[in-house]
């Protein structure tokens, strides 16, 4: 079984990712959401005399071959007359490391390990290093606490890390335990919600001047934007969804490098998507559902 359903019922979307320059791996070799905790976790074991810090900027809802909209494809048909953005977070991460390819769902050779292409199944994947199965949301449910985050895990190790998005069930539902067990071990991991993507960069740009060491936020544009008028390249609304955060995430990407602290500094910087989405919603297996993106200052492979 491959990554996915069919490859066949799927060829005209998998024609527009795989082997088209955007990406620095092949359909066939998409890393699981899952890796991110493992580039967070080997990161921060690594010493080399700099100050260890990691920024993660989530683009809610990002499809794969959203990526097309940021980076120039090879291919004249799918790039027409896009260029490389010099207020690009993604273009910036390939330069300095790669854009690969990922995916949500479960991995299908593991049919346990399948769930739903969804918020809170996907992020809670992409934090914790491990699927459904074993950290607990296969639905909408509260995050087992025998499987922390990669925050959790940064806070009990003496860094200070930061959790925020706009979506309330991140912090009534899905991390509630987690919330609580950082009160109550009384250790540097902080969960805010804000009201909307503005409060969510400004709450960045002060977590980056206070020197927190771990900073995770969701953007949810491209997802919101997909839900109120469709997912995919046909959808305008969409498409400035994806653009609008990644320049977002750029904004803070300078930031963090304009810093007198940035020299002795070891940054890992990191843009991810939770899922895909076909006409006005996600959750399945399809492959529009599935494809993800992962974006690192780190070449992976």
């Amino acid at each position: 079984m491959g990554l996915f359903s069919s490859k066949k019922d799927n060829a005209k979307y998998v024609a527009t990712v795989d082997r088209n320059g955007v990406f620095d791996n092949a359909f066939d070799q998409a890393f699981p959401q899952t890796k991110v905790a493992e580039i967070v976790r080997a990161h921060l074991a690594q010493e080399n005399g700099k100050r260890k810090k990691i920024f993660i900027f989530g683009f809610d809802g990002a499809r794969a071959d959203s990526m097309l909209y940021l980076i120039p494809s090879n291919n004249e048909q799918l790039t027409g007359c896009n260029l490389h953005s010099p207020y690009s977070f993604v273009t910036e991460l390939k330069k300095e490391g790669g854009l690969y390819l990922s995916y949500a769902g479960g991995d299908r050779n593991r049919p346990e390990t399948l769930q739903p292409t969804s918020t809170a199944q996907g992020w809670s994947s992409i934090l914790t290093g491990k699927w459904g199965i074993e950290h607990g949301v296969v639905q909408h449910v509260t995050k087992k606490d025998s499987v922390p985050t990669v925050l959790l895990e940064a806070a009990r190790n003496g860094k200070s890390a930061f959790f925020s998005s706009c979506w309330p069930d991140h912090f009534t539902v899905t991390y509630a335990g987690e919330i609580k067990l950082a009160e109550r071990e009384n250790i540097p991991l902080t969960f805010l919600r804000v009201n909307d993507e503005e409060e969510l960069q400004s709450a960045m740009h002060a977590e980056i001047d206070k020197g927190t060491d771990v900073i995770f936020g969701i953007n949810e544009f491209p997802d919101h934007n997909g839900h109120g008028s469709g997912f995919g390249p046909d959808n305008y609304r969409y498409v400035v969804g994806v653009t609008n955060a990644d320049r977002y995430a750029y904004e803070l990407m300078e930031h963090i490098k304009s810093r007198p602290e940035y020299e002795n500094e070891d940054w890992l910087m990191i843009a991810t998507s939770d899922h895909g989405g076909h006409g006005r919603g996600h959750g399945t297996q399809k492959t529009e559902d599935r494809m993800t993106f992962l974006a690192c200052n780190q070449k992976l492979i």
